[in-house]
């Protein structure tokens, strides 16, 4: 009872689907860790359950209608699979935003596409594939596009977002302040549009007995506003 046989398709036991299906959860796992620790919209959980549900959708469309095959009864095992590929532009769609003119989660949207795809590489048989798969998405969220520079990850890693009424003078100062409050500073970015205020983006981290809620609240006439974004453990 525990096994199923398809004649030419060989054996596949309830197991290998099992454990098929958790390792198209630990890839989408990997692919979420990256994110989250990014402190991306769609983390660690959304992508499991993405590899998961899709493994299992191509095992149900592979193997699930085979006790009702006769000669004059024939299915298409990829139209579960290409519908749930169609499906996931919904979710990926829903994780891009737009404002101010600039364009954010792509790339997190791709990724959730991805995920689908590794997730039925591997319900399907192709382990080595999906996983291979699963590498090479990492590498490119990870390196591609930016800096040759590690950055750190975890419950520590504190985002702030500031609006500046300046210049250069004004983010140098920032900066300074902040690295006062000593805080390290990762990363500094920042962009500014004719007729509208500078917005800076700087990702840090506490040094040692620091935490978020130290982050002092700078009472500068040029900060026009900021916001802190960080998770605790």
């Amino acid at each position: 009872m525990g096994f199923l046989t398809f004649g030419s398709l060989g054996t596949v036991s309830g197991l290998t689907m099992v454990l098929r299906i958790l390792l198209a959860g630990c890839c989408g796992g990997a692919i979420g860790y990256e994110r989250e620790n990014r402190q991306k919209p769609a983390g660690l959980r959304t992508h499991v359950i993405i590899g998961v549900a899709s493994s299992l959708m191509i095992i149900i469309s592979k193997y699930g209608f085979y006790d009702v095959l006769a000669d004059h009864i024939n299915v298409d095992p990829s139209r579960v699979a290409s519908s749930v590929v169609t499906a996931v532009g919904f979710l990926g769609s829903g994780v891009i935003f737009t404002r101010n003119k600039t364009v954010s989660g792509i790339t997190t949207s791709a990724g959730i596409w991805a995920t689908v795809g590794v997730g039925l590489a591997i319900g399907s048989g192709q382990l080595f594939l999906g996983i291979v798969a699963t590498g090479m998405i990492l590498v490119v969220e990870l390196f591609l596009g930016r800096s040759v520079r590690f950055l750190p990850s975890g419950p520590n890693v504190i985002r702030i977002n500031v609006e500046i009424s300046g210049d250069q003078a004004e983010l140098s100062a920032l900066k300074e302040k902040i690295e006062a409050q000593d805080f390290k500073v990762w990363r500094f970015e920042f962009i500014q549009k004719e007729g509208e205020p500078m917005k800076a983006s700087l990702l840090v981290t506490p040094m040692k007995g620091k935490n978020m809620a130290d982050i002092p609240a700078l009472k500068e006439p040029w900060i026009l506003s900021m916001e802190v974004k960080g998770r605790l453990v």
